[in-house]
């Protein structure tokens, strides 16, 4: 099978993943509580060690153990921590939030627009109604930080623009994954099956999540489903991308730059969710991040050996 084929197979299986919101349907909300964080510590372990036991030594065998394989390792965590940074963005997996300065109607304040759910999601019903907003409208709160202490209040918006930044924010970063997991094909079909059984790990949870932000925020869960499907297609859009630019230069940079961005969202992202939520809860969450961490080390071992 050619490394074409291969790209184009995976990047649909990707996308298809974005339909697991779905499958909330038919679980109850207290199992989805009680799964949702030990997926999200299993997705960081996953990430991680594919970054550490796969990508990082991949790049250090196609460009030779040089510098520009640890700027590149750099550039791509510092690239992500420069978005959170400086456009004030975190794709949160347990709830979203997005934070913006505004110097117009609160000066001197820093202006919170977070969904209210905290890190609780959610079961949909079982109807085809959204649950907690009408189709039209959706509830989000502004927390405005002064120095006499934080306010909150709540605001309706009609059209929810929230949900339309989750699915463009999504498509973004399911193209740069796609980038990345095509280049690891590009360089070895076992590189590109553990970069994508990373992603995969990373997907599920994050999916399941903003599936259940975008019926709170007030669409039926067709229009979830099927928008939220469309935003996933633009993995297998950079894996192509990745696949033609690589007819003319070497795309071989993408993969320590793709472990950058592997070890940023498992350390800075995932990791912080599943930390402090009991010690029952952190036994489990320590144990399937380790999970991660093995069967990714396991993987490295059944193709290269120690």
């Amino acid at each position: 099978m050619s490394i074409l084929l291969w790209i184009i197979i995976f990047g649909l299986l990707m996308s298809c993943i974005a339909l697991v919101g779905g499958v909330t349907l038919m679980l109850r909300e207290k199992f989805i509580q009680a799964i949702i964080l030990p997926l999200i510590a299993f997705a960081a372990g996953s990430l991680i060690g594919g970054a550490t036991f796969h990508m990082i030594p991949s790049a250090i065998k196609s460009m030779g153990n040089v510098i520009a394989v640890y700027l590149w390792l750099d550039f791509g965590f510092l690239l992500f921590f420069g978005i959170e940074q400086f456009l004030h963005w975190h794709h949160s997996h347990t709830h979203t939030h997005l934070q913006f300065n505004s110097t117009q109607q609160h000066p001197n304040t820093s202006m919170v627009l977070q969904q209210r759910e905290g890190p609780r999601i959610q079961a949909p019903s079982l109807d085809d109604e959204p649950i907690s907003a009408s189709k039209d409208t959706t509830t989000v709160s502004i927390d405005v930080e002064a120095p006499q202490g934080a306010q909150s209040e709540t605001y309706v918006h009609p059209n929810p623009p929230l949900s339309w930044l989750i699915l463009l924010a999504d498509g973004l970063h399911n193209l740069i994954g796609g980038m990345f997991v095509g280049a690891a094909f590009i360089d070895s079909i076992e590189l590109g099956l553990s970069a994508w059984l990373a992603a995969a790990a990373h997907e599920v949870p994050q999916e399941i999540g903003d599936f259940a932000i975008l019926i709170h925020g007030g669409w039926s869960k067709r229009k979830a489903l099927l928008l939220n499907f469309i935003s996933a297609l633009t993995f297998p859009l950079g894996g192509l991308i990745a696949y033609a630019a690589s007819k003319s230069l070497n795309v071989t940079f993408l993969i320590p730059f793709a472990a950058g961005n592997f070890l940023y969202i498992g350390a800075s992202d995932l990791i912080p969710e599943v930390k402090h939520h009991g010690a029952k809860e952190g036994v489990i969450n320590f144990f399937s991040f380790t999970a991660g961490l093995a069967i990714l080390l396991g993987i490295r071992v059944a193709i290269n050996g120690w």
